[in-house]
């Protein structure tokens, strides 16, 4: 389990308090495995373990399901985990039987926390994995920033679990469904298509079959984009630009990377005039485009405009002392 997400959860520590077990009672119940290995329960619980009814074995669970959840490499996990097992052998499976409540409640942390725990006791456990992507989406959608660093980390969570699902249960029709979105947000447009392909292939969710159908009608152009500036990338720059050109007058153009790439076909090809309007259209889509200024500069040296070029170095300089 990563590290990635545990500065979000760690809070919830403040919510338990430990206890230890009694010898006598470590003795009758056998379990040497927990002596000396303080006992985690949540605060509120704690008047309840002091009544005369006895401690309930529940307390400590839920307080350990919550503790290795919310920080996978505490000192105890190890023990915890043989609790666990030890009161349950399907501990896993009840366990993300609660986090399915927890998120029907939007009780979403506390759902993410129980199935942190789970895949901490088994990692490749596929219910698990699922689960887990579909919580760690709904949190970061729920976030108003797109950019922040609490999305970005939750969104990298759910990738990494999709490409972890997909070895560990490689005929699951939903991991290529979620795959293809990721993929399409980060403009991966091939590997989005790749993806959708397959969950066509394997899907019996008539609904979600018709969406993706008609997604990957509107993939084609962006795939075929996708494969020419890939060339340009690879300096095979007249079989990108045979490609490319062909998407000129299309609405596309309003995605930056399409004229830059172009630009940056023209300007390999000696075709600085043609390079200089292509990124100067780049630019207007992506104003503080380090890389297409740059572009600018070789582009208006290449024409002979010093002060052109001057310009675009200036910006640069600009943009590079705010980071």
């Amino acid at each position: 389990m990563t590290d990635r997400l545990d500065k979000y959860f760690k809070k919830y520590l403040d919510d338990y308090v430990f206890l230890e077990l009694m010898p006598d009672y470590v003795k009758r119940e056998h379990l040497d495995f927990m002596r000396n290995v303080p006992m985690p329960v949540k605060k509120e619980v704690v008047e309840e373990l002091a009544a005369d009814r006895g401690i309930e074995f529940k307390f400590f669970t839920m307080g350990m399901i919550s503790i290795i959840g919310i920080n996978p490499s505490f000192k105890f996990t190890t023990q915890y985990i043989n609790f666990l097992n030890y009161v349950n052998k399907d501990i896993v499976k009840a366990i993300v039987l609660v986090a399915i409540e927890q998120a029907r409640q939007r009780k979403l942390d506390q759902a993410c926390i129980s199935l942190r725990a789970a895949l901490t006791i088994s990692p490749e456990d596929p219910d698990a994995l699922y689960n887990y992507i579909l919580v760690c989406r709904n949190l970061y959608e729920a976030d108003e920033e797109e950019s922040s660093q609490y999305v970005l980390d939750f969104k990298e969570e759910a990738f990494t679990s999709l490409l972890k699902l997909r070895d560990v249960k490689p005929d699951f029709d939903m991991t290529y469904y979620y795959l293809g979105f990721t993929y399409l947000n980060a403009g991966q447009y091939q590997l989005s298509q790749e993806s959708w392909e397959r969950f066509i292939a394997l899907t019996q969710h008539e609904e979600e079959r018709k969406e993706i159908t008609s997604r990957l009608t509107e993939l084609k152009e962006p795939v075929e984009i996708e494969k020419g500036y890939k060339q340009i990338i690879a300096g095979n720059y007249d079989e990108g630009l045979g490609v490319l050109e062909k998407f000129k007058e299309s609405s596309h153009m309003k995605w930056w990377p399409l004229p830059y790439y172009l630009g940056v076909g023209y300007s390999r090809t000696q075709r600085p005039q043609e390079a200089l309007e292509m990124l100067k259209t780049a630019l207007m889509g992506n104003p503080s485009g380090i890389e297409i200024m740059t572009e600018l500069v070789l582009v208006n040296n290449a024409l002979g405009d010093e002060v052109g070029a001057e310009k675009y170095k200036k910006k640069i300089d600009l943009i590079r002392s705010y980071e």
